[in-house]
């Protein structure tokens, strides 16, 4: 055997579907062609022809969940973080959209690390296709933990708390304070324990980012290793010209300002809450009914600050269809 061999790690791999199926197709060929000990997939009440689709593979590690209604990406990932921690053997988990896909060698890369006891998370570096930088998928540092990292922040245009381009191509891995769902890997132990599950009632967006960030708070690291890649084959979250269907504005707003508070602390009410409101309202003159979108934005800023989540889905589809 060569002195360079490296045993892989016990990884199960979790995705979250909905009505995605050429797209999960691709994902699910590219993830079992990979030594997951799992893969574990749940499909969130999708109308194309998924479940028959994956009740007709036959590899043993596959697990399906087949729900009966949609619970949104945080309700699906809930559920699957739950399969992976409480009836798999693996020691981590990994997850990732419909739509995302681990590289080749991402496992082995990801095995190579050394990763000591204090390390709960993982994330990886994410792509599209065309080899640039997901923007959507970049993790992310607190720059409220000092006034001069805060300071340095606010004077950047763009790409405020996101790591820089630069760490992509170091060898190194570095510490950061939140990512995304796509190519996050999680000790199990800490799912079952400490961390708990991500907050199905999210439904989407911000489920990831509070997630993560409870990793710190745990007293766990969250490092960014850049050797481990994923590619998302996504269509970025900004739009240029309003959320569209307008109900995803709601999520963005009240999730956001959930995630945003636990982040500034005491920075939240006097600085970035303003640089929220400007930044989520200002947008409304390119909404063909700029009533209805600030009507939905009240409503979710307020939930958001009340930390009120309880409306339904159904509820607030509704709501940006008034």
């Amino acid at each position: 055997m060569s002195d360079s061999f490296v045993a892989p790690r016990s990884v199960a791999a979790v995705i979250v579907t909905y009505n995605r199926l050429d797209k999960l197709k691709a994902t699910v060929e590219r993830t079992l062609s990979l030594p997951f000990t799992h893969v574990v997939v749940v499909n969130n009440a999708s109308t194309d022809g998924t479940a028959e689709w994956l009740d007709s593979l036959t590899d043993a590690r596959l697990h399906r969940i087949h729900e009966s209604e949609n619970r949104g990406g945080a309700g699906g990932f809930a559920r699957g973080f739950d399969e992976a921690a409480r009836r798999t053997s693996a020691e981590w988990l990994v997850c990732f959209d419909d739509d995302a896909y681990p590289a080749t060698d991402a496992l082995a890369a990801f095995s190579q690390l050394s990763l000591g006891a204090d390390v709960g998370g993982v994330a990886a570096a994410v792509y599209l296709p065309s080899g640039a930088i997901s923007v959507m998928n970049r993790p992310g540092v607190n720059a409220f933990r000092s006034v001069s990292l805060l300071w340095k922040a606010l004077r950047r245009r763009s790409n405020r708390f996101g790591v820089a381009d630069a760490a992509y191509q170091s060898a190194a891995s570095s510490d950061v304070s939140y990512s995304s769902f796509v190519g996050l890997f999680v000790r199990c132990d800490l799912v079952r324990g400490v961390l708990g599950l991500p907050r199905a009632e999210l439904f989407i967006y911000g489920d990831d980012t509070l997630f993560t960030l409870g990793i710190g708070r745990s007293g766990y690291r969250l490092v960014f290793a850049p050797a481990v890649r994923f590619v998302h084959d996504c269509e970025t979250l900004q739009q240029q010209r309003g959320y569209k269907p307008l109900w995803k504005a709601y999520y963005i707003l009240r999730n956001g300002l959930t995630f945003y508070r636990q982040l500034s602390g005491a920075y939240f009410y006097p600085l970035m809450l303003p640089i929220l409101l400007l930044s989520w309202l200002g947008p409304a003159r390119h909404y063909p009914d700029r009533k209805r979108f600030l009507r939905l934005a009240w409503v979710a800023i307020r939930d958001g600050l009340r930390g009120d989540f309880s409306r339904s889905h159904r509820e607030i589809v509704h709501l940006a269809s008034e």
